[in-house]
């Protein structure tokens, strides 16, 4: 991606919308109900809290109109404005558009310098959201209002239209408006999501044909006085579509055509001028030769182009053009700016395109292509026009297109597959190409055309070595482990039944394959192929494929019950990714093992020490998917530590994160069910609403099904249902003497207390008996853990009924850091002691526990269990619902010292989104919904606090 997407051409972001004039020339006719609308939307979103506006109306309907009344309304106002205007061409540039519009603006929204380190490095897309969002905060405070102006919806990029949303959602706190025009239909699918989301969430206006009345304002406003009936007559061909009436009545204005008699203006002979057409056609093939070759050729370039570029392609000097250009420009074709002009509406550039000759279209794209290559164009920007014009076995645009697929892979998956195909049919059958049209495959699988990619495969087969074959087939297993094991597997095998396939890639095809085994739980398959890839990988070369290898035989040894293996395979695995050149704490999801190992250890204090360093590693190096995902870990590692607020915090800040990424499963089935069990754990209704849903797609999905449904299950002990709890934990049940997870993923080993109690309460003894006998099988392994042996002695002591069992299990918990397994073992002695002084010192203490860990749900549950044994306790006080947190008030003060979000993720060393996730918390506990409203309510509560005089 180059620093300047959309290369070197700049119009002022106010040309194109204000259609070519420096100042509106009439009223705005026909609107006043969408205008008020709009105008009242805006002022509510920079004084309060609005929502986004959608604009929807076919071209012609006076949507860029209407956006120029909103741009002059935010200037009465001298707020900032961001006006994005992008052009068809945009769609195939990434965040080309939207980088552009951000520069340009006056003053610039963001520099140069501000994009420099976000467009060279990994995740663009992420960081240049976050750049935009300081930069937009802080022009909105410092202007005291911002309004951002989007038109042509359609025509934007993925990765633009998905920073837009974020960025819509993500300040809808602050003092800045948003409004959007689309054309309506059917475009790109990540358009469709967005219309889709700004119509549920924001306000969406139709822009219909105008009115009779309307039609005849605007005739008078450019005549001069009240249409006579010719004019009328005419007005009825435009379907009331405003640019057609302004079209018209200035096509007849121009060509001397009105008469104005008696303060009534009428046409003079047939009423419809030469100029006018319903798409702009007739008004293109009535202009001069020398001017409809020069507009043809602009149109090539798209609604913007440099006039040097279109000289230099059309053949001619700026001197003997000059006539042309002011037909052009004089004629409401063009507007100038600087050294680019632009269209005054896509209407006329569609028009000036289709007027090429079928012949000269080739030709013509062909030089326009070399000139805007040139020009510094990236390759994406001209794709689409490559595919129109290149032929089979045409090298130089191969090399193009698939230029432009790799730099559209990270934003448009659609899109770049389709530039995958396009390459993909000029490489058949030609066999100097297939090599490298074996490596746009992946691109196929990643958009899900896999049997488009399952064909080209095997047109490409004859002309590749076993070797390419062998190198392609491994990219597709890896791009299908994110969706399909089982096809994984099977790609894996494809490859290594080939003879002539080297070593090295043998290695990694094993490896992979081990990884999907593993991911699908077939321990069986897993064993015989980390035997094979050890047997085939060269411990002096193969370090990469020999890690993974290490670090999947590491996960199978720890549900094995062998703890010692699997923490001796995790360090050989990082030592080996650190010899492969790759930064531990950048591997992922594999590096993130040894944490979540020693975690389901019960060493949750150390894991977090490794979760914080690899969280400071990322950070540092800018890398935000890794940093997502110890995000994630670090949920879990909160939640087990008993943190419960930190963690509920944590989980959604990371759920935030990981949808603006597009990370999916893992994300999940780390904060999301961290976010259940919160609220099952507190009771937080907005917790669970948020996290129910994922967790029901969980289970019902092929991934993590055991995980999703066992949350289920919880839900439904929690309630009293048993019956369904039986249902929902019998996938547990059934693979307890399995080596993989059984309920939560990774093992958290004091889900067997919950197992076992669901067994004892529902009658079902061999359940029952399996628990016991995996807990104990567990501790036998590793005598040397704690945690394994305070996990059977609690077992042992609720199914036995042994008190003395349950008391030496709380003894060894009491110095590990589960305070939550520790209150959980505690309230066991209620069920199986029926000695009143034991089991209430116990419930006693269970009870300090919870509430000091702020589980209220629990700490009630204990409470009814003390009052059956005749003790009367009151709830402990937490204080009011405006309690901040020591967190919260920290970044309130921040706030409220006009610190932008990331400025105080910056201060308090966290990220955005957790910032947010605090902001949203202390909203909640003032009673607001804008920072506006926080400002007000700090004042009142200093004002309260204050010392009286």
């Amino acid at each position: 991606m180059s620093d300047h997407p959309a290369g070197n051409i700049e119009v002022s972001d106010r040309v194109y919308l204000a259609g070519g004039h420096s100042g509106v020339e009439t009223p705005l006719r026909g609107r006043a109900d969408v205008t008020a609308a709009v105008f009242a939307e805006v002022l509510s979103a920079v004084t309060g809290t609005g929502r986004p506006v959608l604009l929807r109306g076919g071209p012609g309907m006076g949507k860029t109109r209407l956006l120029a009344e909103v741009l002059s309304f935010a200037d009465g106002r001298h707020w900032r404005t961001l006006t994005v205007t992008p052009d068809v061409d945009s769609s195939a540039v990434p965040l080309g558009a939207l980088v552009d519009a951000a520069r340009r603006s006056q003053p610039p929204i963001i520099t140069d310098a501000d994009l420099k380190p976000v467009l060279s490095g990994s995740e663009p897309q992420y960081w240049v959201t976050r750049v935009l969002a300081d930069a937009l905060e802080r022009a909105a405070t410092d202007a005291g209002g911002a309004v951002v102006i989007v038109d042509d919806l359609q025509w934007l990029d993925v990765a633009s239209l998905t920073v837009l949303l974020t960025l819509a959602g993500a300040t809808e706190d602050q003092p800045i408006a948003w409004v959007f025009a689309t054309r309506p239909g059917r475009y790109r699918p990540a358009h469709t999501r967005v219309v889709s989301r700004l119509t549920a969430a924001g306000l969406p206006l139709d822009l219909p044909a105008l009115d009779p009345g309307a039609v005849r304002e605007i005739a008078a406003d450019i005549a001069g006085g009240r249409p006579g009936p010719k004019l009328e007559e005419a007005l009825s061909h435009t379907a009331s579509i405003p640019l057609l009436v302004v079209e018209l009545v200035r096509g007849l204005r121009e060509e001397n055509l009105l008469r104005t008699d008696g303060g009534v203006v009428d046409a003079v002979g047939p009423g419809v001028p030469a100029r006018f057409g319903a798409s702009s056609r007739e008004r293109i093939d009535h202009l001069s030769a020398g001017a409809l070759h020069l507009v043809q050729v602009a149109s090539l370039f798209g609604r913007t182009f440099d006039v040097r570029l279109v000289l230099d392609a059309a053949g001619r000097t700026a001197a003997d053009s000059a006539a042309a250009f002011h037909e052009l420009l004089t004629g409401d074709f063009l507007v100038a700016d600087g050294d680019a002009m632009s269209f005054v509406h896509d209407t006329v550039r569609e028009a000036a395109e289709a007027s090429i000759p079928t012949p000269l279209r080739k030709p013509m794209l062909r030089d326009v292509i070399r000139l805007r290559l040139a020009a510094g164009e990236p390759a994406s920007a001209v794709a689409a026009a490559l595919t129109e014009i290149a032929d089979p076995g045409d090298s130089d645009s191969f090399d193009l297109i698939r230029r432009a697929a790799e730099q559209l892979a990270a934003s448009d998956s659609a899109q770049a597959a389709d530039l995958a195909e396009a390459a993909l049919n000029l490489a058949r059958h030609v066999p100097r190409l297939a090599q490298d049209a074996a490596e746009l495959l992946p691109y196929l699988w990643a958009d899900g055309r896999h049997a488009e990619a399952d064909a080209a495969a095997a047109e490409l087969a004859p002309y590749l070595s076993p070797q390419a074959r062998a190198r392609s087939l491994l990219a597709i297993a890896r791009r299908q482990t994110e969706s399909s094991f089982d096809q994984a597997i099977a790609t894996c095998d494809a490859a290594l039944a080939m003879a002539g396939v080297e070593r090295s890639t043998r290695a990694e095809l094993l490896a992979v394959r081990a990884l999907n085994c593993a991911n699908k739980a077939d321990f069986v398959e897993l064993v015989r192929t980390l035997a094979l890839a050890r047997e085939v990988a060269d411990p002096e070369v193969d370090h990469l494929a020999l890690a993974t290898v290490d670090a999947t035989d590491s996960v199978y040894a720890f549900n094995s019950g062998r703890f010692d293996d699997a923490v001796r395979l995790i360090e050989a695995a990082t030592e080996r990714a650190s010899s492969a050149g790759l930064d531990p704490a950048r591997w992922v999801p594999e590096g993130l093992w040894a944490a979540f190992l020693y975690n389901s250890m019960g060493a949750a204090d150390y894991a977090l020490t490794l979760v914080d360093a690899g969280l400071s590693a990322v950070r540092r190096a800018r890398a935000v998917v890794a940093e997502a995902y110890w995000m994630m870990i670090r949920a879990r590692v909160l939640y087990d530590l008993g943190r419960l607020d930190e963690a509920r915090l944590q989980a959604e800040a990371v759920l935030a994160l990981a949808e603006e990424l597009g990370l999916g499963d893992f994300a999940n089935a780390t904060a999301g069910i961290v976010l259940f069990r919160v609220s099952l754990h507190t009771g937080d209704g907005q917790a669970r609403a948020r996290s129910l849903p994922i967790v029901v797609e969980l289970a019902a999905g092929p991934g993590v099904t055991k995980a999703g449904r066992w949350m289920l299950a919880l839900d439904a002990i929690d309630r009293g249902r048993w019956a369904d709890a039986v249902d929902l934990a019998e996938l547990a049940r059934a693979s307890l003497d399995e080596p993989v997870p059984a309920m939560t993923t990774p093992s958290d080993f004091s889900d067997d207390l919950t197992l076992l109690d669901l067994a004892l309460r529902t009658d079902d003894a061999a359940t029952a008996a399996a628990v016991i006998s995996r807990a104990q099988t567990r501790h036998r392994q590793n005598p040397s853990s704690p945690f394994s042996e305070a996990i059977a002695l609690a077992v042992r002591g609720r199914a036995q009924a042994d008190r003395e069992a349950i008391a030496r299990a709380a003894v060894i918990l009491r110095g590990l850091p589960r305070p939550l397994v520790l209150a959980r073992v505690l309230e066991q002695c209620d069920l199986v002691d029926g000695d009143d002084e034991h089991a209430v010192a116990f419930l006693e203490e269970a009870l300090s526990v919870y509430e000091s860990h702020g589980a209220v749900r629990d700490a009630s549950r204990v409470l009814q269990a003390l009052r059956a044994r005749g003790v009367r306790r009151r709830p402990r006080a937490h204080g009011g619902p405006q309690l901040l947190s020591a967190r919260e008030q920290q970044v309130l003060e921040h706030l409220m010292a006009g610190a932008t979000t990331q400025q105080v993720a910056d201060a308090l060393f966290m990220s955005p989104h957790t910032v947010v996730s605090h902001i949203r918390h202390i909203y909640a506990k003032a009673g607001v919904n804008s920072r506006a409203g926080l400002r007000e309510w700090d004042a009142r509560r200093r004002s309260r606090s204050a010392p009286a005089p």
